[in-house]
């Protein structure tokens, strides 16, 4: 790798004095080669040893609970690679990135990157012209350095750092960390033993078709994602068929929904268009919906047989159930993933997938008991993903909470969920970011951690996933607290994406938790209205 960043560097046929002649450096058995570098109006150098190339600034994912000199991840061929400020580190101010501006890839088990203002060039000295001189070190702390490099009148000294050093105060987990194994996530506390009634909840997908609300069962979902601009077509389709698209390499079959329940075909594209994924028999169709609304987890008392004249229409699709929540206010039309199209639809799809070329990419056994189904929701513009086992539901933030004196600042407050208080935890404030001013899509993701029900605020939720074991591993050690609650990440290559895996065990710590107890044993629940 070293090769490719004396590629990368740039050469100079000026040399500072130290350096050796190209004739004699060529016979010199005790020689360096030194990348030299600009940060502000320093010149600063790294021994190419260290180096494994030099790229431009890559597209970044935001790390949480970071200290400020890590400007975020980047996704370096499938590599998980951290990114530092070089001025940061040095305690030097922020200026703009330029078009010289580089990252520096320091060639370690774990590497990580240095972002620089320039590259200057490739230079050869011999190893005892890089001398110990703290005088030469000028405003920067000599413990950074491993020697200078000194200029002849009238050129600049080249201030060697070492970059070990420069991370021992705020990243000493990163530069002592070698790879990590990408552990699975820890159970919710208590999860396990939720109580009975719980558990026989039914685990539901709800979205809207117009102005009506559908739902279909959680356990058929295998993952949920954006319409593609692009949906190619097929020779002589079913009416209700919209064409194929390709996910993950493998052909997936489109199905239009409002076809199949009868309603216009009037294709959403306002960019809330999702594709639902189910499995079908051992291969997978899309279903295209308006958008997607909730996970809801539902009493089977609150689900009645859909009445026959619902079953009646002109589509394929027809009503099994009617869930009734909020009291009868808000009625669900429950759709079975069995009975979604009639058998000769089915076998159709079906047959027409596998003529595409297509491999039941989300069969039930094989390499699928490996993957990992994930809740993705966002915060600014970061994804972040929780485990679907550990969402209890995902619900509307409420229009408003009861605040709570004397709370810490990360509890928006308590609302009221059918009947149970329940503490809101905003994780904007949480991770310590921006306050979001957009709330129309905000959501609440609830967890159950046995002893009761936590909700976390968050701006949007945007899909359910599905991950194989080999797009996740072990997150770059940059603090101790993100070390905790987010120790993997989803490195998504072809999409050029990276998603921050949370452990839900890790989410509250003892201290947030007792705190979160506290106003649980208060029973405030007189002075909540029903939600």
């Amino acid at each position: 790798m070293a090769k490719r960043a004396q590629h990368a560097a740039a050469t100079s046929s000026s040399a500072a004095p130290a350096a050796a002649p190209a004739g004699d450096a060529a016979r010199a058995p005790s020689a360096s080669h030194v990348v030299v570098f600009g940060v502000a109006a320093e010149r600063l150098g790294l021994r190419l040893e260290q180096v494994a190339e030099i790229i431009r600034p890559p597209k970044l994912a935001k790390m949480p609970m970071a200290p400020p000199s890590l400007l975020g991840l980047a996704n370096l061929r499938g590599t998980v690679l951290p990114v530092l400020s070089l001025r940061r580190l040095l305690g030097w101010p922020d200026a703009s990135a330029g078009d010289t501006a580089r990252v520096i890839v320091i060639d370690r088990a774990a590497p990580f990157g240095l972002l620089v203002d320039r590259i200057d060039r490739l230079l050869r000295v011999a190893d005892d012209a890089i001398a110990q001189d703290d005088a030469g070190a000028g405003q920067l702390d000599p413990g950074l350095l491993e020697g200078v490099i000194k200029g002849g009148e009238g050129r600049d000294t080249i201030k060697v750092v070492h970059p070990d050093r420069l991370l021992r105060d705020q990243f000493a987990r990163l530069s002592s960390a070698g790879p990590r194994a990408a552990a699975g996530v820890a159970v919710i506390a208590g999860a396990a033993g939720r109580n009975e009634a719980a558990q026989h909840r039914l685990a539901l997908l709800s979205f809207d078709l117009g102005a009506q609300e559908y739902a279909l069962p959680l356990e058929r979902v295998l993952e949920i994602i954006a319409l593609p601009p692009h949906v190619s077509e097929v020779p002589r389709p079913e009416t209700a068929v919209l064409g194929v698209v390709t996910l993950r390499d493998r052909l997936l079959p489109l199905v239009s929904l409002r076809t199949l329940l009868g309603f216009p075909d009037d294709l959403v594209r306002d960019g809330r268009a999702k594709v639902i994924v189910l499995s079908l028999g051992q291969g997978a169709v899309g279903v295209v919906v308006d958008r997607t609304r909730d996970i809801l987890r539902v009493d089977p008392a609150l689900i009645d047989p859909a009445p026959a004249l619902l079953t009646r229409g002109e589509g394929d699709a027809e009503i099994a159930a009617i869930c009734r929540l909020d009291h009868g206010r808000r009625l669900v039309g429950l759709l079975s993933a069995d009975r979604l199209f009639r058998s000769e639809l089915v076998s159709r799809v079906l047959s027409q997938q596998q003529e595409q070329g297509s491999v039941a990419g989300h069969q039930a056994g094989g390499d699928a008991v490996a993957d990992e189904q994930f809740i993705v929701f966002r915060l600014g513009e970061q994804d972040y993903g929780v485990p679907v086992a550990a969402i209890d539901e995902v619900a509307r933030a409420p229009e408003r909470v009861t605040r709570l004196p004397k709370a810490p600042a990360f509890i928006d407050g308590v609302m009221n969920l059918r009947g149970r208080v329940m503490p809101i935890v905003d994780l904007r404030r949480r991770f310590e970011l921006a306050a979001n001013q957009a709330k129309t899509a905000q959501r609440v993701l609830v967890l159950d951690s046995g002893g009761g029900k936590t909700g976390f605020l968050v701006d949007s939720v945007s899909e359910l996933i599905r991950l194989p074991a080999h797009a996740i591993s072990a997150a770059p050690e940059v603090s101790a607290d993100q070390a905790r609650l987010i120790h993997r990440v989803a490195n998504l290559e072809a999409d050029g994406r990276i998603i921050l895996l949370i452990d839900p065990a890790q989410l509250l710590d003892r201290v947030e938790a007792d705190v979160l107890a506290k106003f649980a044993r208060s029973r405030p629940d007189a002075a909540l209205p029903a939600s």
